[in-house]
């Protein structure tokens, strides 16, 4: 059964489980390339604004771009992984009025300079996709709902297409349902980025995360069934120790060093107000042994900076 169908101009893709192939239609001819096809490549889709800049509106302006915090350490991570970055927004500007098509494209050309030299790469983003179309645009050229404006995922098809990608293996990452209702109907696997409890429970995603580094981690995490996922809580004796700077970055060196030195996978370290969670592969009783040995260190730690009396309650 297809799972997966978008039409541009006369190219005709096809994604299914097993297997992928592509048809030309020439003069009614169908050529398949099906057995000579390149080995399909994972890739992460993102989404724009809200994502990798922050914008809550249209921004035609490149002066305006401001990369978001954790962005260039999460595309870091993303390339060492040999993942293909596409960036796949909606420019409603355009079809308002607001800027012109080569306003989106100059954006674009500012937005990749400045992450190339924040990530320390001569490129950063295979290819940047836009829809300028809306079914409610001033600009008559641009009133019409089109396949590649998100929800619709034209756009995820376009750059399957062009870049050979296994989209069943890749991503699509952004803030708004629309994005991950894309990804969805491309196939492709999905994490909404929120910290709105409301939104997130009513997310088609197959994830939630609150930014997108880590988003990042999840997605270079190998793929562990959830059962095999534990999360112990360390919590602080006062409210006060863990606005501790110095601490804070204590707790995470040591927890990559314990991780590192046991062989366990740390996928996530989380803090909060009054309290920190380690998640790892294994299990709950992976998680307890490792939360143990990160107390015993950073206690030893604390009593030896900052005061006699451990910093940790109870687990």
């Amino acid at each position: 059964m297809d799972r997966g169908r978008a039409r541009h101009g006369n190219l005709l893709w096809r994604h299914r489980s097993a297997f992928t192939f592509l048809q030309i239609k020439t003069g009614g001819c169908g050529v398949s390339a099906a057995d000579r096809q390149p080995a399909l490549r994972p890739a992460v889709f993102l989404d724009r604004d809200g994502t990798l800049i922050d914008n809550d509106g249209d921004l035609g302006d490149p002066q305006q771009i401001q990369i978001l915090p954790g962005v260039a350490q999460a595309l870091q991570l993303l390339l060492k992984h040999d993942l293909l970055l596409f960036v796949v927004t909606n420019q409603g500007g355009v079809a308002r009025g607001k800027y012109g098509e080569d306003a989106v494209v100059q954006t674009h050309a500012r937005l990749e300079q400045m992450l190339c030299e924040q990530v320390g790469a001569p490129k950063v983003i295979s290819e940047y996709y836009y829809c300028p179309f809306h079914p409610q645009a001033t600009v008559e050229n641009y009133r019409r709902e089109h396949e590649w404006r998100k929800p619709a995922p034209g756009m995820l098809f376009a750059a399957a297409l062009a870049h050979a990608l296994d989209l069943e293996k890749s991503w699509m990452v952004g803030d708004q349902e629309r994005d991950v209702v894309a990804g969805a109907a491309a196939q492709c696997r999905t994490i909404l980025l929120s910290s709105d409890r409301e939104q997130a429970a009513a997310s088609v995603g197959d994830f939630v995360e609150k930014d997108l580094i880590h988003a990042a981690r999840r997605i270079t995490a190998p793929i562990i069934d959830a059962a095999a996922i534990g999360s112990v809580a360390l919590h602080a004796r006062r409210s006060d120790i863990l606005s501790d700077a110095v601490f804070k970055e204590t707790i995470k060196s040591m927890a990559h060093a314990l991780a590192q030195r046991t062989g366990i996978q740390l996928l996530q370290l989380d803090f909060h107000a009054s309290s920190v969670t380690a998640t790892v592969a294994g299990g709950e009783v992976i998680a307890l042994g490792f939360a143990t040995e990160l107390r015993r260190d950073t206690d030893r730690w604390w009593r030896s900076h900052r005061a006699p009396e451990s910093p940790w309650g109870s687990f």
